[in-house]
């Protein structure tokens, strides 16, 4: 599985300029939340913080908040470039 950094980790979108690459990834962001998968990435982020913070206090919550952040970014890029990777190249919104 590839990690996705930032918006220039995207094939579909690294050519293009700054807010043009902003501009097609929101398009596509909020269609994203009509999938399971990125409610469940969102309820495993929220897991992940309750988690760190019930067994770290105040560094295990960032920590793992962090981790879980990074989790849910990853399952909602895959949910876009499954569903919605015509927005991102800029054929039809």
């Amino acid at each position: 599985m590839k990690i996705y950094w930032t918006l220039k980790s995207i094939s579909e979108l690294k050519d293009l300029p700054y807010k043009e690459r902003v501009r097609r990834w929101r398009s596509a962001y909020k269609s994203a939340f009509r999938h399971w998968q990125t409610w469940g990435g969102l309820a495993l982020c929220g897991a992940f913080g309750g988690a760190g913070a019930y067994f770290g206090g105040m560094a295990g919550t960032v920590v793992f908040a962090g981790l879980g952040g990074f989790i849910y970014g990853q399952i909602v890029t895959q949910v876009i470039l499954k569903h919605y990777r015509h927005r991102l190249q800029g054929e039809a919104n």
